[in-house]
């Protein structure tokens, strides 16, 4: 691949003056763009050792408005982010609408060193690869503009420069695989090379600089970056378009999935007290070994309003030691987190290893309230469930228990509950006009969950439908069902020890 790129091309600092002055200026032009256009850039930098990486991240943030620029290396990995998903630690990074983002190897860097040095397998790199592209993709139809830089030498350049450092001391070995990978030239340049192939698409294309000159290396990089915006731009307009004579006419469903929810269920009243009692107890050691084994949790609360959330999560909790747990209440997205893909400010809570996260509302409310009230175009919000179902198996090939759980009742049954709301002080502050306009929607939220079952019930992350018409056998439903997840993840030879013994 790398052939055809390393050509010697050089700018003599004569060109580069001429040159400089007009493309800085329409860098400067294509984040003010972005800035009033509202498009978060993310720049991912990255490239044999010595080829100047560092040298074209400062760059970046000189030719740039630096207030709008924010660079990030990934380097060390610490306790915080060794206890998540590998994605956490992009996530929380990600730049938000109208900044710049500058990522030193982003999630490449530490994936094609490790396999550079043999430390992880071809399958493991292929898959890595794979989610890369999906993460993009996702990023790139939300909006964003990438830019994607590797910048190259070759092998003689590379030895050459790298004697010289080792000659004068400036070699600077900031993880176990730097000094490795500087002396396996060829393993890098072919990691890189099955990388590029495997996720250089149009909407996150590769640029593949000759890094030899600085000169020429620092043009190319800027015009790279011009072009990326000048493309997603393009782009907002043609989806401006689309959007402007898009049908959002819905289709009638025949029979739903929620049709066939049995509502009879009813737990015994006498001995509801003492099997709360018992599984809350269950719970409690259940979590406390789950934390010792770094088993974390994330569960999911949706379903009709009045259906019981609260009190489940309530339940729930008075189970569980409260050090190791939260329970986080979704409503409208703040200002901070529309300026970031809609999954950021879920990523954010993302629970440590050993450590669970509750959510009374949760990341389905893109296809549910904002597809079903028109808030966001079919466009994005049909796209979600692809989003979606990768950012769960992220949860759980990270050691997580996922649980998602829809509590279920009949709009007969909501209505005396809102009814009781009403009338009962204590209540009143539950019941809001938007409540009453929801439930004229009824039909809407029926076709909108059905296609949620649908399209993210997996294997590794199913809906469970829970009977809620009778409150307290919602209750113990859901306890059960943590419970016996909880039992099941416990007997996995694979959790790992942490805290004090």
């Amino acid at each position: 691949m790398f052939e055809n790129v390393v050509l010697g091309r050089r700018c003599s600092d004569k060109d580069f003056r001429t040159q400089a002055p007009e493309l800085r200026m329409k860098l400067f032009d294509a984040q003010r763009q972005c800035i009033y256009r509202k498009i978060p850039l993310l720049v991912i930098v990255d490239g044999v050792n010595g080829a100047g990486r560092g040298a074209v991240i400062n760059l970046l943030s000189e030719w740039m408005d630096s207030k709008h620029v924010h660079n990030h290396v990934f380097w060390m990995e610490t306790d915080e982010e060794r206890e998540r998903p590998l994605d956490w630690r992009f996530w929380r990074r990600l730049p938000a609408a109208g900044s710049t983002g500058v990522f030193f190897g982003g999630w490449y860097g530490l994936e094609l060193r490790r396999f550079c040095t043999k430390d992880m397998s071809e399958a493991e790199f292929t898959a890595h690869m794979h989610h890369c592209r999906g993460l993009e993709e996702s990023l790139a139809a939300s909006g964003m503009a990438i830019v994607k830089i590797w910048l190259h030498l070759d092998k003689k350049e590379h030895d050459e420069r790298l004697k010289k450092r080792l000659a004068h001391k400036e070699v600077l070995h900031f993880t176990p695989y730097d000094k490795k990978v500087s002396e396996n030239y060829d393993g890098l340049a072919e990691a890189a090379s099955r990388a590029i192939t495997l996720t250089d698409r149009a909407f996150a294309p590769w640029t593949i600089v000759d890094a030899a000159d600085a000169n020429y290396r620092n043009l190319a990089v800027a015009r790279a970056v011009i072009a990326a915006v000048e493309r997603t731009a393009a782009e907002q307009d043609a989806r401006a378009a689309r959007l402007k004579n898009q049908n959002d006419a819905e289709q009638e469903n025949v029979v739903s999935t929620l049709d066939a929810i049995d509502l009879s269920a009813k737990a015994d009243p006498d001995a509801y007290k003492k099997e709360l009692a018992d599984l809350q107890q269950e719970l409690h050691e259940l979590t406390y070994h789950a934390w010792r084994r770094g088993i974390s949790s994330t569960l999911v609360f949706e379903g009709w309003d009045a259906a019981g959330k609260g009190g489940c999560i309530r339940r729930l909790m008075d189970g569980i030691d409260a050090r190791i747990s939260r329970a986080i209440p979704i409503g409208a997205p703040t200002d901070e987190e529309l300026a970031h893909h809609y999954l950021w400010r879920f990523w954010r809570h993302v629970p440590r290893a050993g450590f669970i996260t509750v959510y009374d509302r949760s990341w389905y409310g893109r296809v549910l309230v904002e597809r079903v009230e028109k808030l966001t175009p079919r466009e994005d919000w049909s796209r979600a469930f692809a989003e979606i179902n990768l950012f769960e198996e992220q949860l759980t090939s990270g050691n997580n228990v996922l649980m998602k759980f829809w509590l279920h009742i009949s709009p007969e049954e909501q209505l005396r509950r809102f009814r009781e709301r009403e009338v009962t002080p204590w209540k009143q502050y539950k019941i809001t006009p938007d409540d009453w306009r929801n439930r004229e929607k009824w039909p809407e939220y029926v076709r909108a969950a059905d296609e949620m079952f649908l399209r993210t019930s997996t294997e590794y992350a199913p809906w469970r439908i829970v009977a809620a018409e009778d409150k307290k056998n919602a209750r113990l439903t859901v306890l059960r069902a943590y419970r016996d997840a909880l039992k099941k993840a416990l007997k996995k030879p694979d959790g790992k020890k942490h805290g004090k013994k």
